[in-house]
């Protein structure tokens, strides 16, 4: 006999909880909506009536992702004192995510979609304007003109390349250890050389 692992009426939030377990377990191309059932211990049927497809919960996913990167970010310290540790903490905390996350991240950034929900366009923005007003913080910190928008737009090209340098190669942890650097240092070096 099955075991229900959910209470009544919660059933949309336990397959979204078994879909990340199998998300952080196996990737986003390798689970079926068959094994997200038997994680939460309900039919195959019951999945297809909260969710159409897979794709339908994997945007969920990713909205979560976003929304967990901005949360991160958001505890970062504003210290108008020293900008730079800010600008350097925040950037470390992206590539702190997407090297603990690295099938969250995947999921996140490699994935194209041609029509997204309304809830993931909104965990996008969120998390964009995170970094957005980080880089407004820091130059006026900094008293310099540049314009905001594309000093984000550099920034999030900057620790997006280094963390996928680090999760598709093996460029950052080989380049870090001729250093005697970690990764995480490595990033914190290429950070600092930014500010």
């Amino acid at each position: 006999m099955r075991k229900n692992t959910y209470h009544h009426g919660d059933l949309k939030n336990s397959i979204i909880k078994s879909c990340h377990k199998l998300l952080q377990k196996k990737g986003m191309a390798d689970f079926t909506l068959r094994e997200v059932a038997n994680l939460s211990g309900v039919s195959h049927a019951a999945v297809y009536r909260h969710f159409q497809h897979k794709d339908e919960v994997l945007e969920i996913l990713s909205a979560i992702g976003f929304d967990r990167l901005a949360s991160l970010q958001k505890k970062v310290s504003k210290d108008k004192k020293n900008p730079d540790e800010y600008f350097v903490k925040l950037g470390l905390v992206y590539i702190q995510f997407a090297l603990k996350n690295p099938n969250y991240y995947k999921l996140m950034f490699q994935t194209k979609r041609e029509k997204e929900s309304k809830q993931l366009k909104q965990s996008k923005l969120k998390s964009y304007a995170v970094l957005v007003h980080g880089c407004r913080f820091y130059l006026k910190a900094k008293k310099r003109k540049e314009n905001h928008r594309s000093f984000a737009l550099m920034s999030w090209s900057l620790v997006h390349g280094f963390s996928n340098l680090s999760l598709e190669t093996n460029f950052p942890l080989s380049e870090g250890k001729r250093l005697n650097q970690s990764q995480i240092e490595l990033a914190e070096t290429m950070l600092r050389y930014a500010t």
